[in-house]
C-alpha cells in the first residue's frame, strides 16, 4: 500500500466541525448496553472517537486493517449534545511496526464558544510503512491483585456491527474480513470499551465534569464475548480498571490520572 502524502510527523490535520445529536449518542450507547440517557444533554467523551477516525480517513490514512492501540481523553469541560464542535490535531509520532507503522496523534476539541473542552491522544497501527520490527509499546501492568468486579456485559454481534457502521472497517462486522486479519470472528471496536469505562466513571465516580482517562487495548473483544469490568481503588477512589474477556485476561486497561 502506498504511503499517504500526509503521513509525516508534524502534519496538521485541517480543522473540522461536527455535532453529536442525542439520537446519535442514544444509538451508540444502546449498542454498548449503556443506559441511553445516562449523560443527559452532555456528550459521552467516547463519542469523539468516530469523528476522529473520519479526520484520519479524510487525510488519506487507511483504516481497514488498522488496530487501535491506546486512547487518552482529558476532559476539562463537557461538550453539549447538538452544539457545533471544532476539532484539530497533529501527527506527533510515527514508529515502525511489523504490520506497517504506529501512528501517534493529538487532537483538541472546542465547543461552539471556542472553549477547549477535551484534549486527546490516539495511537494505532496502520497498514502502511516500512514494516520493520517495533521498538515496543509502553503499557501498564496487568496484575489483577486488588481488583474487584463492578459490572458485566455481553456483546451482541448485531450491536457490535451497528456500532461501527460508519467507520468503514469491516473487521467489526464481516467474518471473512476478520479471518483475513487473523481473528476467529469479528472484533468489537475499542471505543465500545471506552464507553464502558466511561459508564463506570458516571455511575461510580460521581460523573465529574473533569477527568483524565487513558486506555490501552491489549486483546480483541469478539463480537459475542461475555465481559467483566473490574476496578481498583485507592483512598476509596477508582484509579485503575480492566475489561476482562471470557478467558479472564484483560482485553483493555484503563488508568485514571490525577487531575
Amino acid at each position: 500500500m502506498n504511503k499517504p502524502k500526509n503521513l509525516e510527523i508534524g502534519f496538521e490535520f485541517p480543522r473540522q466541525t461536527f455535532s453529536i445529536s442525542s439520537n446519535d449518542q442514544k444509538d451508540k450507547l444502546e449498542c454498548c448496553g449503556v443506559q441511553s440517557d445516562l449523560y443527559g444533554d452532555w456528550v459521552d467523551v467516547a463519542m469523539l472517537g468516530l469523528p476522529t477516525l473520519q479526520i484520519l480517513m479524510d487525510s488519506g490514512i487507511p483504516i481497514l486493517g488498522a488496530v487501535h492501540l491506546s486512547q487518552r481523553f482529558f476532559q476539562t469541560y463537557p461538550l453539549r449534545l447538538g452544539e457545533i464542535i471544532c476539532v484539530y490535531g497533529k501527527i506527533m509520532e510515527i514508529t515502525p511496526h511489523p504490520r506497517g507503522s504506529i501512528l501517534g496523534c493529538e487532537f483538541t476539541y472546542e465547543n461552539d464558544a471556542g472553549k477547549i473542552c477535551v484534549e486527546a491522544q490516539r495511537c494505532g497501527i496502520i497498514p502502511v510503512g516500512a514494516k520493520e520490527p517495533s521498538h515496543g509499546i509502553p503499557r501498564p501492568e496487568e496484575n489483577l491483585d486488588g481488583f474487584t468486579e463492578i459490572l458485566k456485559k455481553i456483546l451482541e454481534p448485531h450491536k457490535v456491527s451497528a456500532f461501527s457502521k460508519e467507520a468503514g472497517n469491516l473487521i467489526h462486522s464481516d467474518r471473512e474480513v476478520a479471518k483475513q486479519h487473523g481473528f476467529k470472528a469479528p472484533i468489537a471496536a475499542g471505543l465500545i470499551g471506552i464507553h464502558l469505562y466511561r459508564e463506570v466513571i458516571a455511575r461510580h465516580m460521581g460523573n465529574p465534569e473533569c477527568f483524565d482517562m487513558e486506555v490501552w487495548f491489549r486483546r480483541p473483544m469478539f463480537w459475542d464475548d461475555r465481559l467483566s469490568l473490574v476496578v481498583k481503588k485507592k483512598n476509596d477512589s477508582i484509579v485503575a480498571m480492566h475489561i476482562l474477556g471470557p478467558d479472564g485476561k484483560p482485553a483493555s486497561n484503563c488508568l485514571m490520572h490525577a487531575m
